[in-house]
């Protein structure tokens, strides 16, 4: 049975195995909770369960670490929902709570679970996603992002903003002999830097020093063109794409596929850990030669006037 008591939350203390990085909970982070404590006070209790046996706290808290700070902060009363829970039923509140609140970041639940099978509440990855009701892949994914590295993790000003797929695109250069020690290079350089940088920079940074010299950004299309002058086709820089942009009218079936095949072998050459720099002529060089050469075909075919400078 749960009852909502109002609380000192001096009096109350985090569960060890709360999912929050406590470094990252601080007035800065915690802003605009604050603000809605002031106008509008505690909205959502935090769940809790009694201590009998200390003398310094009353409740242990399974969630709300940046609601306790922000009451802390502000020297209010924290709402609590007290309930009876083992230590196995209070992970599965947690998790399920944050999952709800979408507020909890891939890397903070990837150390909660990791934490969880260390210490026995679990014996395996599948038994996460049975109690969870969850897929067993979507915890193996998730727990990946625990093997990312110290120095990985401490290029970002705070890691609770590594995003999933990041970390899977981190993880895949630093399990490559070839890319991993340039990778940790570039984070071991991003950390000495006095000023933090955004964490898409810094993970930009990061991919691009596993992938060889670093590409610049175009802020305009960079058209390429034949002999003669006559433009054959655009290059467009994306946020975290490059994009082709070929003339549709010059463009048959059998030129994108011709086409489509060049660039997938310069793309397994990359991965092969081709020199980035030979990459990047001979990918131009080899997507001119093909365009230059379907034009030519699809003009006698179609009878097509080149495509307008």
């Amino acid at each position: 049975m749960a009852t909502i008591k109002l609380m000192n939350p001096f009096r109350c203390r985090m569960w060890a195995l709360h999912d929050r990085l406590d470094a990252h909970i601080n007035e800065s982070t915690c802003r605009a909770e604050i603000a809605s404590f002031e106008g509008h006070g505690q909205l959502v209790a935090v769940l809790g369960r009694t201590l009998p046996g200390d003398t310094d706290h009353d409740v242990e808290l399974i969630t709300g670490a940046r609601r306790l700070f922000v009451a802390r902060h502000l020297n209010k009363p924290l709402m609590v929902e007290l309930r009876t829970l083992g230590d196995q039923e209070a992970l599965i509140a947690m998790d399920t709570e944050n999952r709800l609140r979408k507020d909890i970041s891939p890397y903070e639940r990837a150390l909660s679970y990791a934490r969880w099978l260390r210490s026995g509440f679990f014996k395996s990855q599948d038994d996460i996603a049975r109690a969870l009701k969850v897929s067993p892949s979507q915890v193996s994914r998730i727990l990946r992002l625990a093997q990312l590295p110290a120095v990985v993790v401490q290029a970002f000003a705070n890691p609770t903003e590594i995003r999933e797929a990041w970390g899977r695109s981190l993880l895949a250069k630093l399990e490559d002999r070839a890319t991993r020690q340039a990778l940790l290079d570039t984070a071991r350089s991003v950390i000495a830097k006095p000023a933090r940088l955004p964490a898409h920079e810094v993970y930009r940074k990061l991919l691009s020093s596993a992938q060889g010299r670093k590409l610049k950004i175009q802020r305009h299309d960079v058209v390429v063109r034949g002999a003669d002058g006559t433009a054959l086709f655009r290059i467009r820089h994306q946020r975290d794409t490059i994009a082709l942009l070929l003339p549709l009218d010059h463009v048959g079936e059998r030129t994108l596929r011709d086409i489509s095949d060049a660039v997938a072998a310069v793309l397994r050459g990359a991965s092969a850990q081709v020199d980035d720099s030979r990459l990047i002529a001979r990918s131009k060089l080899e997507v001119k030669r093909m365009a230059r050469r379907a034009g030519k075909r699809d003009r006698g075919e179609n009878g097509v006037q080149p495509a307008p400078t």
